[in-house]
């Protein structure tokens, strides 16, 4: 079936829940049970063909907003792939500092990766990169330990909070809702952006790409940044935000 059918009934509106979508593929005559359905909506927010953007609300993607992408450096797939390989079952996401270039005015031109992992497993996966990488591998630093044995290509290993939401394409990617809250929350990267950056990153952040609001505050909530995040957004940028608790 073609896409249009898919979508029957929900092209001409801007956002529908699940159901409003399952309706409209019984519309469309497709028959699917309830788990090959949710899984068809993951397949398809993966895919690009819908966009989430809050808890049960989604919507077609158009031309103005585009679903957060970052091509990861050969570093930080290099770092992933051995802690895939050496623990299968960890859960760790990677921020690499290059991602801001996306969004800042002064570019970055050095990266560094922000390995985030379970606070139990930091010292083992700590042992374990300093073999593969000597000399470049800091485990939750301070600012001024961090500053004083920074270099180019650094890995530094940090506690990741849990409920940290997970990337869609791959676990541990950063997805554009964590990171917005990271930058905000963690001591390094606040260190490292200067805060006149901020407004313009959150206004170039919301006018580009989707943004799960609900995602977005959730995590905000877990690092305790909510208030702080939403006082710059009312305060210093022109976004609207869809919730207005």
């Amino acid at each position: 079936m073609t896409e249009e059918v898919y979508f029957r009934g929900v092209n001409n509106v801007t956002e529908f829940t699940r159901n409003e979508l399952l309706n409209s593929f019984r519309q469309g005559g497709y028959r699917l049970s309830e788990s090959s359905f949710y899984k068809k909506v993951e397949n398809m927010v993966n895919a690009g063909e819908i966009v989430r953007v809050g808890r049960n609300r989604y919507c077609l993607p158009d031309d103005k907003q585009q679903v957060y992408r970052h091509d990861y450096s050969e570093l930080a797939k290099e770092v992933a792939s051995h802690i895939e390989e050496q623990y299968p079952y960890l859960d760790f996401t990677i921020f690499e500092f290059i991602q801001m270039n996306d969004f800042v005015n002064h570019l970055v031109a050095h990266n560094v990766i922000f390995l985030s992992v379970e606070s139990d497993v930091m010292e083992f996966v700590f042992d374990s990169l300093k073999e593969k990488y000597p000399g470049k591998v800091l485990i939750n630093p301070t600012v001024d330990i961090y500053h004083q044995y920074w270099s180019d290509n650094m890995i530094v290993i940090v506690k990741l909070t849990t409920e940290a939401p997970k990337g869609q394409i791959k676990k541990w990617h950063t997805r554009l809702e964590k990171l917005l809250v990271d930058i905000m929350s963690e001591p390094l990267l606040l260190a490292s952006i200067s805060e006149a950056e901020y407004p313009g990153i959150f206004i170039d952040a919301f006018e580009r790409y989707y943004i799960d609001e609900n995602c977005l505050f959730r995590y905000a909530n877990r690092r305790k940044s909510k208030k702080k995040i939403k006082e710059l957004i009312h305060d210093k940028t022109d976004v609207t935000l869809k919730i207005k608790e």
